[in-house]
């Protein structure tokens, strides 16, 4: 598997992270790869997973007594209980979402191996039939990999730096001690979003490779002023049938891969998109709360722009995840009007039927990625979460409102 071989680096790292519970054997007379099970990075894996599991677990119940004792001995405003709540609210989401990731990546490794073994299969059907260089565009895929790597390492160095930096200058903060315990996951579940955009990048290569031989593909070799038709016009005539026939069952074998996608990472999609909506809109209340506050000091509006970068990794992986799936998808749709552009010879019954046969497989096999069946990644999902964060900050804002009046008058009396 030479896809492995071009993945190296990143299935090392999610190694490392507990994403990756097989081990990468090198071919004894080839160049590739073949994942072996590996019972030692299963029993890390469970291992991590469980102690990663009880600290969860001992940190609700501290926070809960530390609360209690916290109410019963310091006088603490409003504005800093809300401020409490909000980072532990997703201290809790990313340790959730990172539990989730480990507990996936071990759950269905065999649903990870099902789908290098397909695509594989597919890059030999690609190879053979359709004499793609393959080669060519595993060298591409990795440079892509590593080109978006260092940005999204760069962006994450950027932004946990300015928020430690700004954090720091607050008196009397334990934003440090915080900021240690959430960035471990923080890290884990950029790299699981990490090998989610890694797969639909792979698929979106091979649709586009089916489009491009889609395009060139003339079923119809004769003009029309030429009667009979040659022996050799017929032969590449019954190339082109052949060469049509490969594309309809490549893109059987991608519609497989997408739903076996959808098995190794919809859980990991469902919990990371929860975790990041709850992220973004605890920290928009909180923005809000800072911004109604304060006295327009630069040390003030430094807060709330940290408050705001603390937000971009979140959004930054929904937004990039809903264009990438959604990208994707299109090009089923792209495929279908190529389809109809095909030059065939309308009286050909073969034609028309393998046409035909076509246009309801890309209509009765779409590709969609779906977070574990509850909902499909796309632009649709933006469209949503926007709303979702929108309605809810206004009930936030509401209650808190409400409580504010309720207190003043309650002062006035």
């Amino acid at each position: 598997m030479d896809t492995l071989r071009a993945l190296e680096t990143v299935h090392r790292v999610c190694q490392v992270c507990n994403l990756w519970p097989w081990r990468l054997a090198a071919l004894p007379d080839a160049e590739g790869l073949l994942l072996r099970r590996s019972r030692w990075l299963e029993l890390y894996g469970w291992t991590v997973l469980t102690v990663a599991s009880g600290f969860t677990a001992y940190g609700l119940f501290q926070e809960s007594s530390g609360q209690q004792q916290q109410e019963e001995e310091d006088a603490e405003t409003t504005i800093s209980s809300i401020g409490h709540t909000v980072d532990f609210i997703q201290l809790v989401g990313m340790r959730v979402a990172h539990l989730a990731a480990l507990l996936e990546a071990l759950w269905q490794r065999q649903a990870q191996l099902e789908f290098f073994v397909e695509l594989d299969e597919i890059d030999r059907q690609l190879s053979k039939a359709l004499r793609v260089d393959v080669g060519a565009g595993r060298l591409l895929m990795r440079r892509q990999t590593t080109r978006w790597a260092v940005w999204i390492l760069w962006g994450y160095v950027v932004s946990q730096s300015l928020i430690l930096g700004a954090k720091l200058l607050v008196p009397g903060h334990r934003f440090p001690i915080y900021w240690i315990y959430y960035l471990l996951p923080l890290l884990v579940c950029g790299l699981r979003y990490f090998q989610i955009f890694t797969a639909v990048q792979i698929v979106r290569q091979r649709l586009d490779v089916i489009l491009v031989a889609l395009q060139h593909l003339h079923l119809q070799q004769k003009s029309p002023g030429l009667e009979p038709v040659p022996e050799e016009q017929a032969q590449l005539e019954q190339v082109a049938m052949e060469r049509l026939v490969a594309v309809r069952l490549v893109y059987q074998r991608v519609w497989a891969l997408v739903a076996l996608l959808n098995r190794c990472y919809g859980i990991s999609m469902l919990m990371q998109v929860g975790n990041d909506f709850l992220a973004i809109t605890s920290n928009c209340y909180w923005m809000f709360l800072n911004f109604r506050q304060s006295a327009a000091t630069p040390f003030d509006i430094l807060q709330i722009v940290a408050s705001a970068v603390w937000s971009a990794p979140h959004l930054g992986n929904v937004l990039v995840l809903s264009l990438l799936c959604d990208r994707t998808a299109q090009c089923a749709t792209r495929l279908a009007l190529c389809l109809h552009q095909v030059n065939v010879d309308l009286g050909n019954e073969c034609h028309n039927a393998l046409i035909t046969q076509f246009s309801l497989q890309l209509l009765h096999q779409r590709l969609h990625f779906s977070a574990a069946g509850f909902f499909n990644v796309d632009c649709t999902l933006l469209y949503t979460i926007v709303g979702a964060t929108t309605t809810y900050l206004i009930i936030l804002i509401q209650f808190h409102m409400s409580e504010s009046t309720m207190g003043s008058k309650s002062t006035g009396e």
